[in-house]
């Protein structure tokens, strides 16, 4: 048999080789000369030149001994990584549940803080009930409300405007009695004389306590005898106004703490009457004549509609939302669960406000008040951000950054959003701003000059053009912001807000900062806690039935004159 010279391109021979009978032959072999009788033992995938490109694609997949090392660590690093996320995460769950004090030392939170009364409620308040806490023989329901409004009548506090038109309406007259001797004290009640009240109730026909006066008034007219009987009207009237201009009362209308100050002691039964009206988001004032407990009247404020979902907003914004109010515990504790208020300043003087606000300020929070009376004003100057309500005084609107317009809690919020679309874009403008200066300094430096690039004349104009047109431009957008209105606002929130219970409701007394309630705690703590509170509370208010307080407040708390006292019992 002839042999043949075949050359192959796998074994990187130079030159053909020859082939006899019995030789092997390598798939994609090229024949040179003649014809080949080859016998097949190998197709398909067992074919050399299948290996071959079998040991390219293994060659291609395999991996280096550092890759493998690299994947191995890989296969214990990432799991590791991911258990100690989440044990981080849920670390720091459990911290901030038991003690989120820990958290706010590194995260401050930002704290808005609402006055109660003219703020958070409409500022009107109306009386809701009188009661005579003596016999009626000793003093009449219409006395009490001629003397109560006579006194209240030189008043501008909310709650004294509205004993005063109480007490005309149920007298059924514009005109009361006299008062002089007008003294308030911001915070506590009020103190006068009063005079002229009998006639009012001659004029309505009540008993008087004077018996000339009593028999005076029991003339019957006759009708057949209209001028003897005129004539006789007369000299009773004459009779009643001499014995009248010698009658005075002395009055004391305010809180607790007010009727602690001149001495007169506040019984169990009383203090129950006060508290079931507190609970119930009611300030409950008493009243005293001739140093005398002889009336309790409780008055109410509404809640502004719009009070519970701005505070819901405001706290999805990630702000920490506060009532700070004069108001007795009980009061700011029923007002603030409406709203969904979950921390609470009550019984605070209106000195200690601004006290408060700094108080807040050194905790590391940046704070900003809403208020709308004279005695907000300091607290409104101390914050960071002061936000007055437009209806308010003017003392407050000038010491406030921020006025509203408009007498909605909802601008608060829409006040709030707009300042912080406004920061954001002058963020942007500086972005501009350094964009021109970062590319042109270079330049002007000569860092370009290898190249040929050299700052013109030009250019330095076309640079300083372009930067103060885009930052205008940048700025102009801000007139495309709408304020959402309060379908925007409602229809989302509908579903989330809610009333608080009180065992979530944080009050913390006067300037003092510890809490009567913490919501912080578990369900076991906060039971325990809440029945503590209670009993604190009890005795907080009941301190007075131990000791009475003589001496005179301090000066800078009695700001007397021309004031809109906004959260406090005095009147």
């Amino acid at each position: 048999m002839l042999l043949k010279c075949i050359s192959t391109l796998h074994t990187g021979e130079a030159m053909p080789v020859a082939k006899k009978p019995g030789s092997t032959v390598i798939a994609g072999s090229i024949n040179q000369n003649g014809s080949l009788l080859i016998r097949a033992t190998h197709v398909g995938a067992d074919t050399t030149l299948s290996q071959i490109v079998k040991l390219v694609e293994e060659a291609q997949t395999s991996k280096a001994p550092i890759q493998q090392f690299a994947d191995k660590l890989s296969g214990y690093f990432v799991p590791f990584i991911v258990f100690v996320s989440i044990a981080t995460l849920l670390v720091w769950i459990v911290i901030g549940f038991l003690n989120f004090e820990i958290v706010e030392t590194y995260f401050p939170v930002k704290v808005v803080v609402f006055d109660k009364t003219g703020t958070i409620t409409h500022g009107t308040p109306v009386v809701n009930q009188v009661k005579l806490l003596t016999e009626s023989n000793r003093i009449s329901h219409h006395k009490i409300l001629a003397i109560v409004g006579t006194a209240e009548s030189n008043s501008e506090h909310p709650l004294g405007a509205a004993i005063t038109k109480y007490c005309r309406q149920e007298l059924d007259t514009e005109t009361l009695g006299t008062c002089i001797d007008f003294q308030v004290v911001p915070g506590c009640g009020i103190s006068c004389k009063v005079t002229n009240i009998e006639g009012l109730l001659h004029k309505n026909n009540w008993n008087i306590e004077d018996n000339n006066i009593k028999n005076a008034s029991l003339v019957q007219i006759d009708a057949s005898n209209e001028q003897s009987s005129t004539s006789s009207s007369m000299i009773i009237d004459a009779q009643i106004s001499n014995a009248l201009n010698a009658q005075q009362y002395k009055v004391l209308i305010g809180n607790r703490e007010w009727m602690i100050r001149n001495g007169l002691v506040i019984n169990n039964d009383v203090d129950d009457f006060m508290t079931e009206h507190e609970k119930k988001g009611r300030t409950a004032v008493l009243v005293a004549v001739d140093d005398e407990l002889c009336g309790l009247i409780a008055i109410a404020d509404t809640v502004k509609p719009e009070a519970e979902l701005a505070v819901h907003i405001l706290k999805s914004m990630g702000l920490e939302v506060v009532l700070m109010t004069g108001d007795n515990s009980k009061t700011a504790r029923s007002i603030a669960s409406q709203v969904g208020i979950t921390k609470v300043f009550a019984e605070v003087l209106p000195s200690h406000k601004v006290a408060k606000v700094k108080q807040l300020q050194e905790e590391g929070k940046r704070v900003a008040m809403v208020g709308d009376g004279i005695n907000d004003s300091p607290a409104l100057a101390m914050a960071n951000v002061g936000i007055a309500i437009g209806t308010g005084t003017d003392v407050a609107i000038e010491a406030a950054d921020v006025v509203l317009i408009r007498n909605d809690l909802l601008d608060v919020v829409a006040s709030i959003d707009l300042s912080r679309k406004t920061v954001k874009r002058i963020r942007i403008n500086f972005v501009f701003a350094l964009i021109y200066n970062l590319v042109g300094i270079p330049i002007a430096a000569g860092v370009f000059m290898p190249i040929g690039l050299v700052l013109q004349p030009w250019m330095g104009s076309a640079a300083m053009a372009a930067s103060s047109v885009s930052v205008v431009l940048s700025s102009l957008f801000l007139k495309l912001y709408r304020k959402p209105t309060y379908e925007n606002y409602e229809l989302p929130a509908r579903s989330q807000i809610g009333q608080k219970s009180p065992s979530e409701i944080s009050v913390h007394v006067g300037i003092d900062d510890t809490s009567r309630n913490s919501p912080k705690l578990g369900l076991l703590d906060r039971i325990v806690n809440y029945s503590r509170a209670s009993i604190n509370s009890l005795l907080s208010d009941k301190r007075s039935l131990n000791s009475v307080v003589t001496s005179e407040p301090d000066k800078h708390s009695l700001l007397v004159g021309d004031f809109r006292e906004d959260d406090d019992t005095a009147l």
